[in-house]
């Protein structure tokens, strides 16, 4: 037996996984194995370091209390060998489709033969929803009102169909893209989704929405993650899609799901006011730098090199782009992985002189069509997702 290759009951061994789903792995793209023929059958072999390396990621997010759920899905294909697709389509050929049309893909499972357009049909009343909050309502605290007023107002939210389901989506997208500015303009000028989001955002500076546009294409679904599958749940369980959609804008809440793109805000903000140091101390103490590496993918997050590509072709050869490029050939110099959407996301906002909080605003826009587009499958497909505890606590006791 070839030292570099495992057969495939030591596969299944090594990683405690049956047979069934070694196979799918291979299938997946997740390992690699090559056809044995003799023994009187063909037979496959499994490429060793590949195994090890699976192995020691599982043995790791076992170690973290992580437990992989899976559920059957039509809407994302996403390799960890650094591959995603929306219903069949490789990201790779959406990238000129712009996001309306991604969404649609999402919903209908058909890609549209033109541009695709949704005005604004609730704009009065999400201008009415962001005079009346709070100064202190962060960005996310506009969504999540604007999610829960439009819902309250929309007499057929309780239809589940899938046409009904992508007409919320038509209908919510352009009033939260919206609100990712806290500035209410109850007369804003027509315009793609990307476009609202720029004008909104830059005010006044001109900026072109292409990359925005991107952003949302890439970002409109990534399989399971934490906010898809609390959304899916809620929608296994019955949950309207109004309400699917802000359980999702709750999960992102969470520091380690919604964040690191505004951690990497921050980073490069920190070194252009203290210097390169900055990312070297904390790679020396940390091991890691945010927006480096991907706990899924095995290589690379395929949607970074794409909007890092934007940005390059956007701000050519500023000073901000020039230190953009500098934290990545220091992470690189340093044996660190390769950029994620994350930094790629965090890039953005700050090229662009925007609030940190807006990478935020621009993944709960852009997966509102992912969201939804779960939950029309959680419809259509009724199967409650019931995990089960393990207990660890005191045995039984008698009193």
């Amino acid at each position: 037996m070839d030292g570099e290759w495992m057969t495939a009951a030591e596969a299944a061994d090594r990683l405690g996984v049956t047979m069934r789903t070694l196979y799918a792995y291979a299938s997946r793209g997740v390992l690699t194995s090559r056809p044995v023929r003799g023994g009187g059958g063909r037979r496959s072999q499994y490429e060793r370091a590949q195994v090890e390396a699976l192995a020691d990621r599982t043995a790791k997010r076992e170690r973290a209390g992580q437990v992989e759920i899976r559920v059957e899905t039509a809407v994302t294909d996403l390799r960890p060998a650094g591959a995603l697709a929306f219903r069949g389509y490789p990201i790779e050929d959406l990238l000129d489709q712009g996001f309306e049309n991604v969404a649609e893909l999402l919903w209908t499972a058909d890609l549209p033969s033109g541009p695709v357009f949704w005005p604004n049909a609730n704009r009065r009343e999400t201008a009415r929803v962001l005079t009346a909050l709070p100064e202190t309502a962060g960005l996310l605290d506009r969504m999540s009102t604007v999610v829960s007023v439009l819902g309250m107002l929309d007499p057929a939210r309780s239809d589940r169909g899938p046409a009904a389901v992508a007409d919320v989506g038509r209908r919510l997208i352009p009033a939260l893209a919206a609100a990712i500015s806290a500035h209410a303009d109850p007369h804003p000028a027509p315009g793609s989704v990307a476009a609202t989001i720029t004008d909104k955002l830059a005010r006044g500076n001109a900026l072109p929405s292409a990359p925005v546009d991107l952003a949302l294409c890439l970002l409109a679904d990534h399989e399971l993650a934490a906010s898809t599958f609390a959304s899916r749940i809620a929608a296994t369980a019955g949950a309207d899609p109004y309400a699917a959609v802000d359980i999702g804008i709750q999960a992102m809440r969470a520091v380690d799901h919604g964040g690191t793109a505004r951690d990497v805000h921050r980073m490069l903000r920190r070194v252009a006011e203290e210097g390169l140091s900055t990312v070297d101390s904390n790679a020396r103490r940390d091991g890691a730098l945010p927006g480096f590496g991907h706990p899924v993918y095995t290589d690379f997050d395929p949607r970074a090199p794409h909007l890092l590509a934007a940005l390059e072709r956007v701000h050519e050869e500023s000073d901000r782009l020039n230190l953009v490029r500098t934290v990545r050939k220091s992470a690189t110099r340093r044996g660190l992985p390769k950029p994620n959407i994350d930094f790629a996301l965090g890039a953005l906002t700050w090229l662009h002189s925007w609030p940190e909080e807006a990478s935020t605003g621009l993944v709960v826009v852009a997966r509102t069509a992912g969201w939804l587009a779960h939950a029309a499958e959680a419809y259509e497909r009724p199967s409650r997702i019931r995990p089960r505890a393990v207990y660890v606590g005191s045995r039984p006791r008698r009193r």
